[in-house]
């Protein structure tokens, strides 16, 4: 089983976690995001976006639902708060042929992509929340699915001759 924290993955050029950040899941109460996002003091994404505040980033879940990467004070009341990052891996995928490689196992048109769109899809055959940050792509999994994520990405950079 990988440690929650830091598994031990082989290392790549292009292929790395990502570096360690609070996660957690936010899922508004019936009242709707109203009230959360006039206690929170943004507009949460409605649509498959990631956003920037207050030094955390906020990833669309799902309708109603959110991921709050970073420290962020929550308020209580207003949304079912579940702490997630024992639960989740990140990697982040980077360089010149992330692109290429992801095409190997997204089934989305990843190169138009723009920075802060998210997907919730499949990488291969695990599930998968995509998303850029800046240069970057980063895919969150649930932690048992870590080690296969990286070897499917491992994989598919070989495959592209980027291995």
């Amino acid at each position: 089983m990988l440690d929650a924290l830091d598994p031990a993955l082989p290392a790549h050029p292009f292929i790395a976690l990502a570096p360690q950040r609070r996660v957690r899941s936010l899922a508004a109460f019936k009242s709707g995001p109203a009230a959360l996002e006039a206690a929170l003091g943004v507009s949460l994404p409605a649509t498959p976006k990631r956003l920037s505040h207050q030094g955390a980033d906020i990833i669309w879940n799902g309708p109603g639902q959110w991921l709050v990467l970073g420290e962020l004070d929550l308020p209580t009341g207003l949304a079912a708060i579940t702490a997630q990052s024992d639960g989740l891996c990140l990697l982040s995928l980077s360089g010149p042929h992330q692109i290429e490689i992801l095409k190997k196992l997204l089934p989305i048109d990843i190169a138009r992509f723009a920075p802060d769109d998210v997907a919730i899809t499949l990488a291969g055959h695990i599930g998968v929340r995509v998303w850029r940050e800046g240069e970057h792509f980063i895919l969150a999994c649930l932690r048992s699915y870590a080690g296969a994520l990286h070897h499917a990405l491992m994989q598919a950079a070989e495959h592209s001759g980027r291995g």
